[in-house]
């Protein structure tokens, strides 16, 4: 069971994945995969956030299955939406 669970509707998920992309490897963070799923470890200060991500029309779930204890739900939202500007 994922620790947390953020939907996101995008207009253009292709596009956005593609930008998330390239972004996190800005922040040495890794996003791989492609429109359908995928997968991500994002660096934090407090250590990384895994998870797994799906994609259904233009709603994208992204799965937190791993993440260290201090680093709230609401934080990982706030660095997955910077990433899918």
């Amino acid at each position: 069971m994922p620790r947390c669970l953020i939907e996101r509707t995008l207009t253009d998920p292709a596009g956005t994945l593609d930008r998330a992309k390239r972004e996190a490897v800005k922040f040495g963070s890794i996003f791989r995969g492609d429109t359908e799923r995928g997968d991500y470890i994002l660096r934090t200060p407090l250590g990384s956030v895994e998870g797994t991500y799906t994609v259904s029309g233009s709603m994208v779930s992204f799965a937190v299955e791993k993440k260290p204890m201090v680093v709230p739900c609401a934080l990982i939202e706030k660095i997955l939406d910077e990433f899918l500007k």
